[in-house]
């Protein structure tokens, strides 16, 4: 059985993980301090909402049991996905 909220938030997840690559490039070219700060701030924004989704995905599959292969490997092992959900 498909879970479609774990659905929504794992493409919600895999979405902010690219708004943190993202951010992270934009660190990496960044040139006057100004550009830095932003930059900076920004990566800063984008992991937070990286990990407040993935202690959402993981809270809600713990709870309604919907693990998937995908979501064991993205988390780790099921230490890991209390630690997250915490």
């Amino acid at each position: 059985m498909v879970c479609e909220r774990s659905d929504e938030l794992g493409i919600q997840y895999l979405m902010a993980l690219d708004k943190v690559r993202r951010a992270q490039t934009d660190l990496c070219r960044a040139v006057t301090q100004t550009n830095i700060e932003c930059a900076t701030t920004e990566l800063m924004r984008v992991e937070a909402y990286r990990l407040a989704l993935l202690r959402e995905l993981a809270g809600h599959c713990e709870s309604h049991g919907c693990f998937t292969p995908e979501l064991k490997q993205m988390c780790g092992n099921t230490g890991a996905l209390e630690g997250v959900a915490a």
